[in-house]
Formats: C-alpha cells, structure tokens, sequence
C-alpha cells in the first residue's frame, strides 16, 4: 500500500479519481492524503482542527477517513485501517472518524480491531412528498432570527435529551462556542424553528429545504407522548414540499424507538443504514 500527499507529482492522475471524497479538503484547503493498493485509490485521510465536524471543542485537531473502494479483500482493509490511523497519529489528531455503510461488515471489523469505536448506529430514512400536508394546528412556528440562534441551541440540548443520538448531544454542546462567522455559516445552511403553544416553548426544528432533510425535531421532555412531535414533522414536510422537494430524508439512531415508529407512520421507509466510528485519545 501506497500512500500520497495531495501535493506529491505522484497523485496528480489520482485526483480525478477521488474528486468525490475531497471536494471538503480542496474548498477549505485542508492537507489529505491519498491510500493506493496497485495504483487504485483506497481511501482518504484529512485532518484539519474542530469545528469541521463539532464533535469537540473549537481547535481540537481531528481526522477524517473515507473508503473509497468498497469491496476489498479483507486483509487489504486492515491494512488500510491501521496505516491510515498511524498517519493521523503522526499528524496528532486526537480524534478520528470514518462514517461506513452496514453492507462493510469487512471495513467495519477493521477498524474496531485498531480501537475504533461505535459512535453512532443510524437508519436513514426517505419518503416521497406525494400527499398534501396540512398546517397543523394548536402549535405555532416562529423563524429563528440569526440573533437567537444560541438560544434555540439551547433549547434543542434540553428537547433533544434523552435521545441515543450521541453525536447530535456532542455537536450542540460544542456549537454554541463557534465563532460568530462560523455560526452565521450554520445559520445559513438551514432553517430553524422554535415551536410554541400559547406562547411557550415546547419544541424545536430544523430542516435544510436545498438537501431535502429534516435535521432535528425535538420537544419539550414534558410535552413528549402527546402528538407534538407529528404535528412538528408534519410541518417540516409541508416546507420542504413547498420549496420543491420530491423527497423527505432524515437520519435517526436505531435505538431510538419512538421517533422510528413515528417516521414510519408518516411513511418513512429505511433506505439504508450507516455506523459512525470513531478514534479517540483517551489522555487528550
């Protein structure tokens, strides 16, 4: 196995090759290295510091690994797995992340035996906008103003407590220290909502209509188990349905049980599911 800096004479008839997995790494100029077996990309290795992912405080150094072929013979993944983790060590990245589909069961093994772990287990989950979807009613929905995003980030650490979405819990309680530009750039990429009813807060929502996703509902811990949460979907679907989305996705934890009986009642089907790894430096 080879390996190339995006800088090396070598990888230049690489990068066409892996445009896909480094548009990231070319759009905010960060380093990445190229993984080749017989002159066929492998993977890719970018590190960067925080806040790119939000899993820790801004300026932690952080790595990212993506596979690019997929169905390798096994000992060429643990090879993979072991030389690009010893790169980001060299690098001093002190947490690592690659994002795998169940069907690489291979992959996913070889990167658990060089101490990864499993961060997040999730379906994603897609509908067709067909039907029409009314205004729900005895709820209101109220705009976030760039002004209030801290707190609605606020808000949706305590309406989203208690879901097994460990990595939504990590990146809301490290967004709220982002540099203001940097929070101007979420604000941007979404729109988010506080849901209230006679002038109380009960829950929150965000969706991107360019992507088509529903990214958060929450709502209040006391308000749960009483047709509040359809009722904020039903309004997230009607948005997106309005701005011409042909389909709904969404991302949920396989554990959480609730909001995945409500998805499917809405008509959500899985079309997939992702395991989320990752290295830490336990001593960072």
């Amino acid at each position: 196995m080879r390996v190339y800096s995006h800088k090396d004479a070598g990888a230049k008839s690489l990068l066409p090759l892996v445009s896909k997995y480094t548009e990231m790494a070319e759009s905010m100029k960060l380093p990445y290295w190229i993984f080749t077996e017989d002159s066929n990309p492998i993977g890719i290795v970018t590190v960067g510091k925080d806040p790119i992912q939000l899993l820790a405080p801004v300026g932690t150094p952080v790595a990212m690994i993506a596979l690019i072929q997929k169905n390798q013979h096994p000992s060429v993944l643990k090879d993979f797995a072991s030389q690009s983790l010893e790169l980001t060590l060299e690098k001093e990245a002190k947490h690592v992340t690659i994002e795998l589909t169940s069907e690489e069961k291979d992959a996913v093994t070889s990167f658990l035996e060089v101490n990864f772990k499993v961060l997040a287990d999730t379906f994603m989950m897609t509908l067709q906008l067909d039907e029409e979807y009314n205004s729900p009613e005895g709820v209101k929905f109220e705009l976030a103003g760039k002004d209030e995003m801290l707190r609605w980030i606020e808000l949706a650490r305590r309406f989203l407590s208690g879901s097994a979405d460990v990595v939504m819990e990590r990146i809301l309680k490290n967004i709220g220290h982002l540099p203001e530009n940097r929070l101007e750039l979420y604000y941007s990429s979404e729109k988010f909502y506080f849901v209230t009813q006679n002038k109380h807060e009960i829950g929150i929502l965000n969706f991107s209509s360019r992507a088509g996703r529903i990214s958060n509902v929450g709502v209040d811990p006391s308000r749960r188990d009483q047709g509040y949460g359809r009722k904020i979907m039903q309004f997230g679907l009607k948005q997106l349905k309005a701005a011409g989305c042909k389909q709904a996705l969404l991302r949920v934890h396989v554990d959480n049980k609730p909001a995945l009986n409500l998805y499917k009642s809405l008509g959500f089907e899985v079309a997939g599911r992702r395991r989320f790894l990752i290295w830490e430096n336990e001593k960072a």
